[in-house]
Formats: C-alpha cells, sequence, structure tokens
C-alpha cells in the first residue's frame, strides 16, 4: 500500500514538472520616457524584494528564489508590461501585484 502512494506521488509530481511554471501577467498604459520607465521597474522589483536585478534596453529582469520577474517598458507603444513566472501560480500572481502596485 505505502509503494501505491509513493508512485502516485510521484506521478503527480512529474506531471506538475513536465507543465512547466506558472505565469502571471499584467499591463498598464504609461506616458513615461524610456529612461524613467526602466527606472521605476528597478525600484518596484527590488520593493518586491527581487535581487539580480539586470538593466537592457526595454526591460528590467530580477528574480526571488524560484521566480523571475520581467518589466518591460513598451513606452513608444504607451505601455509597461509586467510578468513573473515560478513553480506556483498563487504565489507568482502576489508577486505580480506587488510589482505592478509598487510601479
Amino acid at each position: 500500500m505505502k509503494s501505491i502512494a509513493i508512485a502516485i506521488a510521484a506521478c503527480l509530481v512529474g506531471s506538475a514538472a513536465l507543465a512547466g511554471p506558472s505565469m502571471s501577467t499584467k499591463w498598464t498604459n504609461t506616458t513615461l520616457p524610456l529612461d524613467r520607465c526602466k527606472s521605476r521597474a528597478e525600484g518596484a522589483l527590488r520593493d518586491a524584494k527581487f535581487s539580480g536585478i539586470k538593466v537592457l534596453n526595454y526591460s528590467v529582469f530580477a528574480e526571488r528564489g524560484a521566480y523571475s520577474a520581467m518589466v518591460r517598458c513598451a513606452t513608444d507603444k504607451q505601455m509597461v508590461f509586467f510578468v513573473v513566472a515560478g513553480p506556483q501560480v498563487e504565489r507568482a500572481s502576489r508577486y505580480l501585484d506587488s510589482i505592478a502596485d509598487g510601479y
């Protein structure tokens, strides 16, 4: 009986791993210039306890444990796009809200 329970648990864990990470997204409008958008994104990620922040041409990336976040400044489209990916959708959504609210 115990070996059956272990086999079922292994299958469930394997299935979840094959499904890949959970992802949560959000966007908002902006009239900020690109440099100011990236600066605010960097601050929002830092305030949400993300680290390893990397600022690129249009995006700011960071990590928090098993979670990765990106803020994309599409200022030419007057839009900011937020995304967080990781193993649990509920936590990814909480982190996303924290970043977007802090932006």
